[in-house]
């Protein structure tokens, strides 16, 4: 009778694993309609939150929590009367505001982190981000680090968020893009939406990049939409078209994807006219939603509510551009430390002081000899 009890267990899990695709694909997913989407990270104050609920955005992802003046340190936590306001549409209408985390670095401005931290880090914490500054490599099948993720995700929820914009999921290619390490992720995003669900059944899932784990079933059922970043432009962090080896890598995959009933969104970092028109005319062509904004993502880009009468970058959209730039420049210089003095340099630099030296003395001499040629003038009375 045990025997049979146990086999008849087996069978029940066996089952229930072979539906819970097929469960998942029949969630509604709220991501479909969007004509439209927008992305911001910084500057969420109560200015901008008004902003963005005048905006026509079908759906918009921000920060969990607002950084006073940018600063990307002690955030406080966005609160639900303050999201039930953006969530609401000019016209009366529902938009979906969703959450951004990353979970494939840890930041050193959120709750979680701990003042020991900025002295002596855990082990499953790595080196420090070279392109986003504040931002730490993580071992990211780590228990302890993957509590952490679960334990923030239900704050996040708590706040009243539409779902969750989950960010370096492609954590895996700073362990060596592995089978191991793709195997991880996909791992600890199916049990990351599970723990949301729970809380939050209707919870929409949005994955940034990582579009290498989209030939995994389970990974695309538990999931509502991926935003791919820089696919056709942009993917050296330039303005200037992607060579056609990635777009053709990375596009067959976001189609597959597509073809399953998941929504496609793209955000290309552009200004140019000419680039922003062929950019969503392509996209469009693909049956993906398009945004375009500034790199730093620190404004709302409003121009990209309607792209197609697009007719250049307004004044903010290139401040934004360009303060996103030089913060981009600054944590590159930051993180380099200065090379040390070769033989050669040193040499150099000799050389220049003792010409910069010889010219001096040479004025110096010259000046004198004027000086003596010339009569003496009488001095001014008092």
């Amino acid at each position: 009778m045990r025997r049979c009890f146990l086999i008849l267990l087996a069978w029940v899990a066996m089952v229930a694993s072979a539906l819970a695709p097929a469960i998942a694909q029949s969630r509604e997913n709220k991501f479909l309609p969007a004509k439209s989407w927008a992305f911001q990270l910084v500057n969420l104050g109560a200015e901008e939150q008004a902003r963005i609920a005048a905006s026509p955005f079908d759906v918009v992802v921000i920060d969990s929590e607002h950084h006073e003046g940018g600063e990307w340190k002690d955030g406080r936590p966005m609160t639900r009367p303050e999201i039930e306001k953006m969530q609401r549409k000019p016209d009366g209408s529902r938009r979906l505001v969703i959450a951004y985390f990353s979970i494939g670095e840890a930041e050193d401005y959120r709750k979680y982190w701990r003042d020991e931290w900025n002295k002596q880090r855990p082990g499953w914490i790595g080196k420090e981000s070279k392109e986003w500054k504040h931002n730490f490599y993580v071992q990211y099948w780590e228990p302890t680090w993957q509590d952490i993720v679960l334990k923030f995700a239900e704050q996040v929820i708590a706040s009243g968020f539409d779902g969750f914009y989950i960010d370096r999921a492609d954590a895996y290619y700073n362990f060596g893009d592995t089978k191991q390490a793709r195997d991880r992720m996909e791992a600890f995003v199916l049990k990351l939406v599970g723990h949301i669900r729970s809380k939050k059944p209707d919870a929409q899932i949005l994955i940034q990049n990582a579009e290498e784990l989209l030939d995994r079933p389970a990974y695309v059922a538990a999931i509502d939409g991926v935003a791919k970043e820089d696919l056709l432009y942009g993917i050296s962090h330039k303005e200037e078209p992607n060579k056609r080896t990635d777009i053709d890598y990375s596009t067959p995959l976001l189609q597959k994807f597509q073809g399953q009933g998941k929504k496609v969104f793209v955000i290309e970092y552009l200004t140019r006219r000419d680039y922003v028109l062929d950019a969503k005319k392509r996209l469009d062509a693909l049956g993906f939603t398009m945004y375009m904004g500034p790199r730093g993502l620190a404004s709302l880009n409003l121009q990209a509510a309607d792209i197609n009468s697009y007719q250049g970058p307004s004044a903010e959209t290139l401040a934004a551009a360009a303060a996103a730039a030089g913060a981009a420049k600054a944590a590159a210089a930051s993180s380099k430390p200065a090379a040390p003095p070769t033989v050669a340099s040193k040499a150099k630099a000799a050389v220049k002081n003792a010409v910069a030296a010889t010219k001096e003395k040479a004025k110096a001499v010259a000046a004198r000899a004027k000086a003596a040629a010339s009569p003496a003038q009488p001095k001014k009375a008092n």
